[in-house]
């Protein structure tokens, strides 16, 4: 849990995103969904907090966070309770594979630009609540989404960090009740500091080396590939043996 959540604080610190994406594939070996849901987020929320006094959503953007927090706290219950339907081994499986997928795609730079439009917003932020209550991860349909707009990294970044602040939030009450229980708190004590030593790593590294948006974001997507190609071939092994 340690090395997950110092490794979420460092993604997360660079990017805007991420913290969830590698922190749930690993933390899913060792709790159940809804108990693990509450730690990721609430490491999400405390590096939301620490962040947003440098990523102020833009005033335009501001509209469209709430649509999109709107649709996720619709969407996010039913995801929960869809994902208590599905297997734990094709739950990991689909987690790293949506993950590898996410950063792939991002990565390859495909030639997709989207006008963004209320529609749109609603949209991926529903699909992103309905992700995350189902297997722990909310961030890749938002970040889809807002990456193939045409939009400013800073502008984006900042709009996808408060996002995930907030969905967090939600994710948290929802687990809890919906299963979790309130026994995932004594486990802060562990991953709030480590994930919080993350971010002070990204923070060094950034102030040490002068790095583009665009190397950033490289690095995250293939980090995050690397951490969901790693438990893919886990569970392979697994499965062999």
């Amino acid at each position: 849990m340690l090395v997950a959540a110092v490794f979420g604080g460092f993604i997360r610190r660079l990017s805007g995103f991420g913290g969830a994406l590698i922190m749930t594939p690993l933390l899913m070996w060792v709790f159940p969904i809804p108990f693990l849901i509450p730690i990721v987020m609430c490491s999400e929320v405390f590096g939301g907090a620490l962040l947003s006094r440098q990523w102020k959503v833009h005033q335009l953007d501001r509209p469209r966070l709430l649509l999109m927090l709107f649709f996720s706290a619709v969407f996010l219950p039913l995801g929960i309770w869809l994902g208590g339907f599905i297997p734990l081994d094709i739950l990991k499986t689909a987690t790293s594979t949506v993950i590898l997928f996410f950063a792939s795609y991002l990565l390859l730079k495909p030639n997709v630009q989207l006008n963004s439009s209320r529609t749109l917003d609603g949209l991926a932020g529903g699909l992103s609540g309905l992700l995350l209550g189902a297997c722990g991860i909310g961030g890749p349909p938002a970040a889809l989404y807002l990456n193939s707009t045409n939009q400013a990294f800073e502008r984006t970044r900042s709009l996808l960090s408060h996002f995930v602040s907030g969905i967090s939030l939600f994710a948290i009450v929802a687990a809890s009740v919906m299963g979790g229980g309130i026994g995932w708190l004594s486990y802060l004590i562990f991953a709030i500091p480590a994930y919080w030593l993350g971010l002070r790593l990204a923070k060094a590294v950034l102030e040490a080396h002068a790095v583009s948006d665009g190397a950033l974001k490289r690095l995250c997507l293939m980090l995050l590939m690397a951490n969901a190609g790693f438990n893919l071939l886990i569970l392979l092994i697994f499965k062999q043996i």
